[in-house]
Order: C-alpha cells, then structure tokens, then sequence
C-alpha cells in the first residue's frame, strides 16, 4: 500500500522509538547476564583483545566471527556490534510493518494492537535476546516486502545461511505460493486441502529440524505453554481465512511446528514470537475489522501475563 510522507514520517519515528526501547531491553539483559546476549557477550569478553578464535563456519561460527571482525575493524565493545544490530533489524521490521497499514484511519484503529504486539515478549525477544534469528527474520521479510525473483530467492538464502531457522518459514512460503498455482480441471483446491497440506508438511519439518539440528528439549513450565496454546488457538480460529493469505498460512504453520515439538520433545518456542508477527501482518492486509477487534481483546490478558512474567523474571 502507498503511504504518503506524513505517513511514512510516523513509520520512521515509530520505528526508531522501537529500536530504541530494543537498546534498553538489550542492555537489561546484559546487566542481568540473561538470554543469548549474556552467554554471547560471555564468549566474546573471553577473547577480548586477543583477536577470534578458530570458528568453523556452521551454525554461528560465520556470526561469531563476523562480530569478531567488526568489534576489531570499528575499535568498538562487541556490546556496541550487537547492539546496533538489534536497533537496525527492529527498526526495518517496525517500518515494515507500519508502512504496510492502509490509511491513518486504520493506524489508528490498530494502534492498541500495534503497540501490544510489538511489545510483547515473545516478539521483542526476537531483536533484543535472539540477535542472529532476528538479523535472518529481517533479511527474510525484506526480500518478501521488496523484492521479486531472484534477489528475494538470493535474500531467502542469504537468511537460511544466517540462521537455519529461517529455513522453514522459506519453505511455507514457496509451499504457499505452489498451492495457489495448483488446480483440478480448473478448478482452484479448497481451503480443507490447504490445511490438511499445511499441517502434514508443518509437522514433516518439525521432526526433520528436530533430527538435522538438534534443538533443546521442552523445559517451558505448564503456564507458559498454556498462554502459547491459548493465544495460538486464538490465532487460527479468529479468522480462518488465513489460509488464504501468504503471512496467515506461515503464521499457522509455524504454529503446528511449535505444538509438533511439544509432543516430540522438542522446543520450537522461538517461533511463536515470529508467528505473532506475520499473523498481525496478516490481519493488516486482510482481517476484518470486527476479527481484529476481537483478536484484540483476546491478545490484552496474554499480554499482560507474559509482560508480567518478564518483569518479575527481571526483577
């Protein structure tokens, strides 16, 4: 959707102000030693001055390494390198975002969502704690927002390499768009054959990522899955018409992975935050205002809780 320069001018100090309070979170993390930037930062401080250790280029060495050669070429803390590249990815997926909302009107009328959303724990989490899968997210949903052809394929890849888990929503996307082309005499298939498609390959990655790249068991407590099982269920039967939209298919699938690895023992928790993102997307480009009304209110308790949770967790 074309926005005007008034427009675009709250886009961009929104963002900003959002990649500031990424900043902060990021720096409370640090003084409290938790999340990824904590067992980071402990691996950095470790070659302080001493130049990067010999890192292979699987699974993180290429980002470790990178945060190497910066820190090294701008004579700055490895602090500052990570810092800066929460500020830049929350920022480019705010403006994204923003920019994507049709008119001021419904600006406005999202805003209470907006604002609940994007500052959520499981979605700031995503820039302020899970740096490398945020820096993958961002690569990834530039490509879809502003790319056709091969540079969105070369930018789907470019984000996998960063991150492996970006792999699977590059794979939701191809496989969405591959059903859209699909049809029987003519005849375009249903939205039954879509989610039975969707949930088959949905839990066909969830067992494969769990064998390729081992990820950590289940440790979340019963409350905590209990707040991702309701706000997941409030996800899907808001508005079914999901299936039909590119950001509300990939939003329920990732949804399927997480509750696939529950039942094998293993934790996709991580993509809760990224599902919550494409599915606000999603209600962006084609909810109706009565669902997004009711996914509104909905959303108040779970955010509430989980803000509360993060705060004594802080504390």
């Amino acid at each position: 959707m074309k926005m005007g320069s008034f427009y675009k001018c709250l886009a961009v100090i929104f963002s900003f102000f959002y990649g500031s309070l990424i900043i902060f979170l990021l720096q409370l993390q640090y003084k409290q030693g938790s999340g990824d930037i904590g067992s980071y930062l402990h691996f950095f401080n470790q070659y302080d001055g001493e130049g990067a250790p010999e890192l292979t280029l699987a699974q993180d060495g290429a980002f470790r390494l990178t945060i190497f050669f910066l820190r090294d070429l701008f004579s700055v803390q490895a602090l500052t390198i990570l810092s800066a590249f929460g500020f830049i990815t929350s920022t480019v997926i705010a403006y994204i975002f923003i920019t994507n909302i049709k008119s001021k009107k419904y600006l406005i009328y999202l805003l209470p969502l907006l604002v609940m959303v994007f500052l959520s724990p499981i979605t700031h989490v995503l820039f302020s704690s899970n740096i490398r899968s945020g820096i993958g997210f961002t690569i990834l949903m530039i490509g879809i927002a502003y790319f056709r052809g091969l540079p969105r394929l070369a930018l789907f890849g470019l984000s996998s390499i960063v991150h492996f888990s970006m792999i699977p929503f590059v794979g939701l996307y191809i496989l969405f768009h591959l059903i859209k082309r699909l049809s029987f005499d003519g005849i375009q298939l249903n939205n039954t054959f879509t989610f039975i498609v969707l949930l088959l390959s949905s839990i066909f990655i969830a067992i494969v990522g769990g064998v390729v790249h081992v990820e950590a068991a289940v440790s979340s407590s019963f409350a905590y899955n209990f707040l991702i099982f309701y706000i997941s269920l409030l996800m899907i039967f808001t508005d079914r018409k999901l299936m039909k939209n590119v950001f509300g298919f990939m939003s329920a699938g990732m949804i399927f992975i997480y509750f696939t690895g529950i039942f094998i023992d293993v934790s996709y928790s991580r993509y809760i935050g990224n599902a919550l993102l494409l599915y606000f997307l999603f209600l962006i480009q084609g909810g109706e205002e009565r669902k997004i009304e009711v996914f509104t209110v909905g959303f108040i308790p779970f955010f509430i809780l989980t803000t509360f949770f993060m705060i004594s967790n802080l504390s």
